[in-house]
């Protein structure tokens, strides 16, 4: 009798400091089945980050301060990687421009989504990196 694969749950952590954009994140993920936790800022992230394994984050690249500590979005998924090496990520911000799609590059498996998020485009977006994070690496690729 040969056996399914089916892919474990993805676990996805969402960090935005607004409550409004927390909520309507995570109402499109949880439609599609996906394990959806949220974090109002860096420290409540990096504290679920080491009590979890994650395999995506959607973080907003403009977080305010906590504790007196600036810390970004992008250096919020540095962390986050560390944690969580070879996840995903989706970077949220309320004004895009090119470098942060190159910034996005830089760190692979991420992409930049401008606010307001249509849920539609954002499920879409997370399937697309759940594949891409799926594929087994092309000879000679690490």
């Amino acid at each position: 009798m040969q056996g399914t694969y089916a892919p474990k749950p993805l676990r996805i952590l969402i960090v935005d400091a607004y409550g409004h954009s927390r909520e309507g994140l995570s109402a499109a993920l949880r439609r599609s089945d996906f394990i959806v936790e949220t974090a109002a800022g860096s420290w409540e992230a990096i504290n679920r980050m080491k009590d979890g394994c994650f395999g995506l984050a959607v973080i907003d690249l403009d977080l305010p301060p906590a504790h007196g500590v600036a810390m970004n979005g992008w250096e919020l998924a540095r962390i986050f990687r560390a944690f969580n090496p070879g996840a995903a990520a989706i970077f949220v911000t309320a004004e895009r421009y090119p470098e942060l799609d190159s910034e996005a590059e830089r760190l692979a498996h991420a992409q930049v989504m401008e606010k307001p998020i249509n849920p539609a485009q954002l499920r879409s977006l997370v399937k697309a990196l759940r594949s891409e994070l799926l594929q087994p690496a092309e000879p000679g690729q690490s």
